[in-house]
């Protein structure tokens, strides 16, 4: 059985509406009927709290939605490929200011400008 599925039949198991649990949860109706309507997933930290609001582990939840494993799986890709990109992107930053600050004292001849160490 699907996520989708499984959350509108414990939803069902308790005779809850879509915005009872909505409310319980802390987001809107509109987010429960996408996730019940299979349009949308939950992320991790909901997952967790829709685990303890129907009192079901989380292997329950999950198990057979092959497509929703996958969803992550790609998720967690995309995340991983953007943490590379800012790390490259911040170390590039820091080694061309390093470099202009370099420039700024020793290429210009400001160096030269300053006062020897130890006298004033």
């Amino acid at each position: 059985m699907e996520f989708a599925e499984k959350i509108k039949q414990y939803r069902a198991h308790n005779d809850w509406t879509q915005q009872e649990v909505a409310t319980k949860l802390g987001v809107s109706r509109k987010t429960i009927s996408s996730w019940e309507n299979g349009r949308s997933y939950p992320d991790i930290f909901m997952l967790v709290q829709l685990s303890d609001l129907y009192q079901v582990s989380l292997d329950d939840l999950l198990r057979e939605d092959h497509e929703m494993i996958n969803n992550y799986k790609q998720e967690h890709a995309s995340l991983a490929k953007q943490d590379r990109i800012f790390t490259i992107s911040y170390l590039c930053n820091v080694v061309i200011s390093l470099y202009f600050l370099w420039r700024a004292l020793f290429g210009t001849g400001m160096i030269n400008q300053l006062p020897p160490l130890g006298r004033f």
